[in-house]
């Protein structure tokens, strides 16, 4: 077990270099977006709509394929078919992806109408269709190449395309003018090219074959999962479009910019992490040792996690002002420990949910996204009139506790993992409180408040240490931990070592 979860801090951490640059690539453009020279607020405001907009339509286009071609993938009757169940997926994602884009472009003006109550924007909505479609073809291969254990070529070609997207945004925005045509422009192109650049491997990896009998089986399996998705992408979204009905575009745009702080953690953290294990989850189904696996995996993400969230609250107004073009952002600090904190149970969530699927529990899981769904939608109609912006932060952060608590109760109930809950309580409440205490520095002069910051940050592992919070041996693997990556001289040989990390399974 020790092996496996060394392979899967490696893969994590190949992949969060890849999810870290997304993240890098955005912070570099936060400036741009927000410059009175380029954009407005009220713009930004939009380009936090389109950009929602353009995860729901890809939550409806992928319609949870790669979630079937994971399970099939390592299925013990299929294993051996691999390509064909690959080129089955692939596909059917293609021919749904021509439908949707055709049937959805012909009614971007409407859908402008819906989103903005005027057509103004249905150009612009063309081309987050079209982003959006060939996304979902692109996840396919992503999902192939996690499934592979393909890290190091899935961080290489997803940083490709970032940079290509970079530059082209940059050269639509400055000197031609673009405005937000010329973000979702750059975005189709650089999705096209990530196709492109990995067209050989993507005919490698397939077997032109059809099975009606797996077909099926795969859609059955993957439309609760669907459903899951479309209502899990609303879960995260309801709360900018709930501020768009009740509030003004000024507090949309200052809840997208907390929310894209916070939603750091989450890519290079949480997602890198799923991305990382989600196949090893599988393969350890049948391991003597596989609940334990599972046990820790929630464990350590959590500590790492919290860890994060703790250095992102403490040090937001300092990270506000260094990234943004304008003041008008700067009231977005108040808000950016909730959101913050609603990554922790996504995080818990992602975990604790395997035990659906590894049972198959698929319909379960999709009734729970709609619960969670439905009561952030309610949350957010009743909170955001009272407090707008702390509201709808308030709401996810209730939202994400509910779903967490709904996935982990049926899932225990299915497939009982006893995770060390004691510990994740204290993670919880540590961290939670000095992330909230960084709002009270904020008022002091810049020295001690960076003084004062840091020693909070710093002090979170050592709190955890006076409430016995590790066990002997982790204590002993963080000093070997320690004693190893501290020796400079020896830097790349540990770097090295890391290539010749195998699973035993």
């Amino acid at each position: 077990m020790l092996n496996s979860i060394r392979v899967s801090i490696k893969d994590t951490f190949v992949y969060g270099l890849g999810n870290m640059a997304v993240k890098v690539i955005g912070f570099i453009l936060i400036p741009l977006y927000t410059n009175p020279k380029y954009f407005t607020i009220d713009d930004f405001g939009v380009l936090g709509l389109l950009d929602i907009s353009g995860l729901v339509l890809t939550a409806f286009l992928a319609s949870a394929l790669p979630q079937s071609l994971t399970r099939w993938f390592w299925d013990k009757d299929h294993i051996k078919n691999q390509k064909g169940v690959f080129f089955l997926s692939l596909t059917t994602q293609i021919v749904i992806s021509l439908i949707f884009c055709l049937l959805l472009i012909s009614l971007s003006g409407t859908l402008s109408e819906i989103i903005f109550r005027k057509p103004d924007w249905g150009r612009i909505i063309t081309l987050v269709i079209l982003a959006s479609g060939i996304q979902a073809v692109n996840n396919i291969v992503n999902t192939l190449m996690r499934l592979q254990s393909r890290s190091v070529l899935y961080t290489i070609t997803n940083l490709s395309k970032l940079t290509l997207v970079l530059f082209l945004t940059l050269y639509f925005i400055i000197s031609r003018k673009m405005g937000l045509e010329g973000i979702y422009l750059a975005q189709v192109i650089g999705n096209t090219f990530f196709l492109i650049i990995l067209s050989v491997y993507t005919i490698r990896n397939s077997s032109v074959f059809f099975n009606w009998g797996i077909f099926k089986s795969m859609n059955i399996y993957g439309f609760p999962l669907l459903l899951g998705n479309v209502s899990a992408v609303f879960l995260n979204v309801i709360d900018r479009y709930s501020l768009n009905s009740l509030t003004i575009l000024k507090y949309v745009a200052l809840y997208t910019l907390a929310y894209k702080i916070a939603s750091v953690l989450k890519l290079v953290i949480v997602d890198s992490v799923r991305m990382a294990i989600a196949p090893m989850m599988f393969k350890r189904i049948d391991t003597p040792d596989n609940k334990r696996f599972y046990s820790k995996v929630l464990l350590y993400t959590s500590f790492v996690l919290m860890f994060a969230i703790v250095g992102i609250s403490m040090f937001s107004l300092e990270i506000i002002k260094v990234i943004t073009g304008s003041a008008e952002f700067w009231d977005a600090v108040v808000i950016i420990p909730v959101l913050s904190i609603s990554v922790f149970f996504v995080n818990m969530k992602e975990v604790t949910i395997y035990g659906l699927y590894i049972t198959k529990k698929t319909r379960t899981i999709g009734l729970i996204v709609f619960f969670a769904t439905v009561m952030n939608l309610i949350l957010n109609l009743v909170l955001i009139p009272l407090w707008d912006i702390n509201g709808a932060a308030l709401a996810t952060l209730l939202s994400q506790l509910l779903y967490w608590y709904a996935c982990f109760h049926f899932s225990q109930r299915s497939f009982y993992v006893p995770y060390e809950i004691r510990k994740i309580i204290l993670i919880f409440i540590t961290g939670a409180m000095l992330s909230f205490l960084s709002l009270a520095f904020n008022e002091m002069n810049l020295l001690p408040r960076l003084f004062f910051k840091s020693i909070s940050l710093i002090s979170f592992p050592f709190i955890l240490y006076i409430f016995n919070f590790y066990e002997k041996i982790e204590l002993q693997s963080i000093r070997g931990f320690v004693m190893k990556w501290s020796k400079i001289s020896r830097l790349g040989e540990n770097i090295k070592s890391l290539k010749g990390l195998r699973d035993e399974y």
